[in-house]
């Protein structure tokens, strides 16, 4: 699945209440593989413009000026909401993620040149 196909499935969710989120296991399933999805994509992205692994990548980004600070921190609170196993935090703060992931994939795949 491409980015914008991922994007769509956080889309999906986010139009949902939360009772309804949470009575979907597959459409939960959908929008952490989603989240995991894009978050890799960030990290391939990163990747190409400086060296780390996982975090290291989001904060090289911004040490080297390609990403802004607030949005880096932004991006580590979306890992560590993707880590912490809570359905009902990630319900929560949809919107949130799908802005943040895309601002940071939009801004890489610009200073990519693609």
């Amino acid at each position: 699945m491409s980015f914008r196909e991922h994007y769509s499935v956080l889309e999906r969710a986010s139009k949902i209440t939360l009772e309804d989120f949470m009575r979907d296991e597959k459409l939960r399933n959908e929008t952490r593989r989603a989240i995991g999805e894009m978050l890799r994509e960030l990290y391939l992205l990163g990747s190409r413009l400086v060296i780390g692994k996982g975090e290291d990548i989001i904060w090289n980004l911004a040490k080297s000026g390609l990403i802004q600070a607030p949005l880096a921190q932004e991006l580590i609170d979306v890992i560590n909401l993707y880590r912490s196993g809570s359905d009902e935090l990630i319900y929560a703060s949809l919107v949130r993620i799908m802005e943040d992931i895309e601002e940071a994939y939009l801004v890489l795949k610009a200073k990519l040149g693609s």
